[in-house]
């Protein structure tokens, strides 16, 4: 039976009995997402903006560095990130690192130059200032702007990612064995859009694995529920802060808390929320002068401002727009990552399946059943949002946060149907390594793998200003350019051989 009773797992012990396995594929995952170097783009660098603005400036406001992005909101004379603050409040010890160290060393600063279109006019030094650019003119980034979004992407989204991998292992823990419980967490962290927005300062990923950590401060906590509820609850209200519909998972969270462990846990569950709550307005306050006006009331680009003047560009759910996320070859969610179509399927079985369930035992119908209504959310969400296919990105973006609720429906499929797992499982991971070798900010048009993905690592040469990675930064072309990554992987999977197979 899919919806067998669990046994009761101690956690502790169970990090105790794990943690030879955990640090090598904790240590793998984050090289791998340190792996790849992705250029500056107007989503992360309009979140970079206020990362330097608070640590540079003490101030909101990214005057000095709005040109670089087209992701920002105007207001009083003054430019501000147009994006929930939650993804620079979390690179700012990043940042931090990098602004003391260029100071102690006076290093150069991070800047960005226009390269005019004319190339009489640079020979002649008439350089304009990037916020005067003419059409055709495009911006030269030098290598500490570079050097600062990845550290602080690195230190912030990529390490929080690895955690939530960690989340994900011992959630699959209560229910699987562990070479499968670390072959659920790798698909999920290696096979899905994840293992892309692991590497980009966007607000997506890191709202994906704090509602993780939400869900395991739930279902992992013991004890009297303080610790766990508090826990809970500040992943819950970082998580909003990352990226505002959060909210409506959260909402589902905190009531699935209350069922699953009462009210006492509950409780603690909305006083840990409360830091990020205050914490965001008063962002908003200072921004943009009342604790419930985000960037998105002040949008500065005209067709930005147009499409989003009616409910924040939010419509009702277009059937047309939905299948097109899931299955069309543009954005499509499973086209991408088709090892999804049976976390899909596992999810509907496990939340059909009937319920036997007994004090001590893992909720499986519960758990599903909250996320088919995460995933449902994002998805009904993103169908009927006016700017669909986010722009230039890899797959639907705005769902990334569904992720890890989907990605448990392959609990069931792991069981039923392992090969078709590890065929699917397999198709994906390569796709997705293409897509990281070539930044998520895949093109509005054409097909993000073959269009995108797949020519950038067969054909990129090693050099300087787009996606690169470490293998092209050491001279190696092309596909060869992963080989150092895919031996890695080789070599951790030789260690960590031995410890699967003496299953517990």
């Amino acid at each position: 039976m899919v919806d067998e009773p669990e046994r009761a797992m101690n956690i502790r012990a169970v990090l105790r009995a794990d943690a030879p396995l955990l640090r090598p594929l904790a240590i793998a995952a984050l090289c791998t997402y340190a792996y790849f170097i992705g250029p500056p783009a107007w989503n992360q660098n309009s979140r970079l903006a206020l990362t330097r603005a608070l640590v540079e400036q003490r101030s909101t406001i990214i005057d000095p560095y709005h040109a670089t992005t087209g992701d920002k909101s105007f207001r009083d004379g003054h430019f501000y990130s147009d994006k929930a603050p939650g993804a620079s409040l979390l690179a700012l010890p990043g940042y931090a690192l990098v602004y003391g160290a260029t100071l102690l060393t006076s290093g150069e600063q991070p800047d960005v130059r226009v390269v005019p279109l004319d190339p009489a006019a640079e020979l002649a030094g008439q350089l304009p200032e990037p916020e005067v650019r003419a059409p055709g003119d495009r911006l030269a980034y030098n290598q500490p702007y570079r050097t600062a979004l990845y550290v602080c992407r690195l230190l912030s989204t990529s390490l929080l990612a690895v955690a939530g991998l960690g989340a994900l292992y011992l959630l699959a823990r209560r229910q699987l064995a562990r070479r499968h419980a670390v072959l659920l967490a790798l698909l999920y962290g290696l096979a899905t859009p994840a293992f892309v927005y692991s590497t980009a300062l966007y607000g997506h990923q890191p709202c994906a694995d704090l509602l993780l950590l939400a869900l395991a401060g739930v279902l992992l906590s013991e004890g009297s529920g303080r610790r766990g509820g508090l826990f809970t609850g500040l992943c819950l209200g970082l998580a909003v802060a990352c990226e505002y519909p959060a909210a409506v998972p959260a909402v589902l969270l905190t009531g699935f808390a209350l069922a699953h462990r009462g009210p006492r846990f509950a409780a603690w569950t909305v006083l840990g929320g409360l830091p990020g709550a205050l914490v965001l307005a008063a962002y908003h306050q200072a921004a943009f002068g009342h604790p419930l006006k985000t960037g998105y009331d002040f949008v500065y680009l005209a067709e930005f401002a147009e499409g989003m003047k009616v409910n924040y560009g939010i419509h009702a759910p277009d059937p047309g727009v939905l299948l097109e996320l899931l299955f069309g070859r543009f954005r499509g969610l499973f086209y991408l990552a088709p090892v999804l179509l049976l976390a899909a399927w596992g999810l509907v079985v496990q939340a059909l399946a009937p319920s036997r369930l007994s004090p001590g035992t893992w909720p499986t119908r519960q758990v599903a059943w909250l996320g088919l209504g995460v995933v449902g959310f994002y998805l009904a969400l993103n169908s009927g949002y006016y700017m669909w296919d986010g722009g230039a990105a890899l797959g639907p973006r705005h769902c990334v946060p569904m992720l890890p609720f989907l990605a448990l429906g392959l609990v069931p499929a792991i069981r039923l149907v392992p090969g078709a797992v590890l065929v699917l499982g397999a198709v994906s991971a390569a796709q997705m390594l293409a897509a990281a070798s070539a930044a998520p900010e895949a093109p509005q048009f054409g097909d993000p793998l073959w269009g995108h993905a797949w020519p950038h690592l067969l054909t990129s040469q090693p050099g300087y200003g787009g996606a690169s990675n470490l293998g092209l930064l050491l001279g190696l072309p092309g596909i060869l350019s992963v080989v150092p990554l895919l031996a890695l992987w080789w070599w951790t999977w030789q260690q960590l051989r031995p410890l699967l197979a003496r299953e517990t």
